[in-house]
């Protein structure tokens, strides 16, 4: 009798240990590389203040990449590089908008000049212009890359420069399918030419040259503004209603005063105001 009266405190304690723990959640959020940056900032924040659940960012598969996971149960949260269309919210998913961030044209750090023009961004990237000196700058090849017609970058700038989304690239342009292969040839090259939103620009290894276009600086000021006009809107996807702690927990902390000074940090114009 005295055997099971002195243990059964002791499996109390372990039953209790094992409900606490069943409630901490390791949170992996895969999908496109827009965010990737910027989010793993928030989620190693998040991860210091409070020590229940962790939040990873694993590199990026895509928003394809986002969209499968998450319907299939394999993850929680997805990360995508703009809104849900109308048939991807029929299927029962939904999204959580945190910001806007500008697309900017980028040259590598061997590249000089402040900015390019409309019509200069087309002919280098259909061939008519292959060397920086035709546009202002010192000799050198122009290393155009670019992104297939459906990535978010290049769908954001056609909304601005119609001819872009379907235009056939030149049979120099390198094409690339991810954000961190864009990344890698900007690093790789000195005299690259490619395009991506402002924040994913922080993972280059080396100082690559933000341009002005139509001498408007691609800043988040100026997107407030509306002078610049090429942008594009991240957020996270979730199966509706299929919320977990620690989902809802990294939302709210995104969204927070913290949440929004870290998307500010990177050039972010936040979905919300701060409370």
């Amino acid at each position: 009798m005295h055997f099971f009266v002195r243990i059964w405190p002791i499996a109390g304690m372990l039953l209790g240990l094992s409900c606490h723990f069943a409630q901490a959640e390791e949170l992996v959020i895969p999908g496109s590389g827009n965010p990737e940056v910027v989010l793993k900032a928030l989620a190693d924040v998040f991860n210091r203040q409070q020590t229940q659940h962790s939040v990873s960012i694993p590199p990026s598969t895509g928003a394809a990449g986002a969209l499968r996971d998450v319907e299939a149960g394999k993850a929680v949260l997805g990360r995508i590089g703009r809104p849900l269309k109308p048939d991807e919210s029929a299927r029962g998913l939904s999204y959580v908008a945190l910001g806007r961030d500008p697309v900017a044209f980028v040259a590598g750090a061997g590249v000089q000049i402040k900015g390019l023009s409309t019509a200069q961004v087309l002919d280098a990237y259909t061939g008519k212009v292959s060397n920086w000196s035709e546009v202002g700058g010192k000799a050198g090849p122009i290393r155009a890359i670019g992104r297939e017609v459906s990535d978010t970058s290049r769908q954001s700038i056609s909304r601005v420069i119609n001819p872009f989304g379907d235009l056939t690239f030149g049979p120099g342009i390198k094409l690339v399918n991810l954000d961190p292969q864009m990344i890698d040839l900007l690093d790789r090259y000195p005299t690259s030419l490619g395009f991506l939103n402002r924040s994913a620009l922080a993972a280059c290894k080396t100082r690559v040259n933000l341009l002005a276009l139509d001498g408007m600086e691609p800043s988040p000021q100026n997107v407030g503004a509306g002078r610049y006009p090429i942008w594009i809107e991240f957020g996270l996807i979730h199966k509706t209603g299929k919320l977990g702690p620690a989902a809802k927990s990294f939302i709210e902390f995104s969204r927070s005063s913290e949440g929004i000074r870290i998307l500010r940090e990177h050039g972010v114009i936040a979905a919300v105001a701060p409370t």
